[in-house]
């Protein structure tokens, strides 16, 4: 059996006891500035607290990418363990560190080091890896393995709402129009990943008519058994719990679960965002 590591970025919100049941895999954090104030994602700072410090810093918070030495350093460190290294990251529509990832790889293994482009984040980025590890313990081999995510980055869907379109705007995660348009008319707007950016999906003035939207959506791509469906949030929780009750009159024998979104996606979402996603 080939020994495979598996690495994700920080965005895919591993939990250390994640981490320290599987020793073949590993997280890289991606950076977060507050205050002049330096942070890696995951590591020295939670989901809850970076909720609460985002509401008294002074500037807006910003983020980057793991930096290159970072992804060098890991790979020069693990390459030798293993016959494979896969790496999961966010789209590289919304970030640089699935470039940096072909460039640290083509320094150190073209070989053995794949750098897979999710197309998402979050969640769906999670289950990759979960479905990666689980294949791996199973003895699957690595084209069975990359076969499978790109399963799941063809059958995924991902909806977000957030409160405001304006920190979204400000990161260049969607259009300046697309945010104006949102704020003027003091919509709901729903939105989705397509082809690894996110775009409108609908527009709604209430919470409630939020909540029937995303059911509609859920039920308009008839889930089967085997189908994962996560729910996220940034100091949501109360939204994520509601919408998990409404999904539950659905499909009352799923599983549901309910995740942080980590640090990261909530500089660009802004607090009290959530969403909605699936694997087919």
């Amino acid at each position: 059996m080939q020994k495979i590591a598996v690495v994700v970025d920080s965005t895919a919100v591993i939990d250390k006891d994640l981490l320290e049941n599987n020793n073949n895999l590993y997280s890289l954090p991606l950076q977060l500035l507050m205050d002049d104030m330096s942070f890696k994602d995951g590591i020295n700072i939670t989901p809850s607290e970076f909720c609460s410090k985002m509401n008294e810093c002074t500037n807006l918070p910003t983020t980057s990418q793991p930096p290159i030495g970072d992804v060098l350093n890991l790979f020069e460190k693990i390459v030798n363990k293993y016959d494979h290294i896969i790496y999961i990251t966010i789209s590289s529509k919304l970030s640089g560190t699935f470039q940096t990832g072909v460039m640290a790889k083509n320094q150190v293994s073209n070989d053995k080091i794949i750098v897979f482009d999710s197309l998402f984040t979050s969640t769906i980025q999670k289950q990759m890896a979960l479905t990666t590890l689980e294949l791996i313990k199973n003895g699957s081999s690595l084209e069975d393995i990359l076969k499978n995510l790109e399963y799941i980055r063809a059958n995924s869907k991902i909806y977000l709402v957030v409160d405001d379109l304006a920190h979204l705007r400000r990161t260049g995660r969607i259009s300046l129009s697309a945010s104006s348009f949102g704020k003027l008319l003091n919509i709901k707007p729903i939105l989705s990943f397509e082809d690894g950016e996110i775009i409108f999906k609908n527009k709604v003035r209430t919470l409630g008519k939020v909540y029937n939207s995303l059911i509609e959506l859920i039920e308009s791509d008839k889930l089967t058994p085997n189908s994962k469906i996560i729910i996220a949030h940034a100091n949501g929780y109360d939204y994520a719990l509601k919408l998990k009750e409404k999904i539950s009159e659905v499909y009352p024998d799923y599983t549901v679960l309910i995740e942080e979104l980590s640090p990261v996606i909530s500089v660009h979402t802004g607090v009290r965002s959530f969403g909605l996603s699936w694997v087919y």
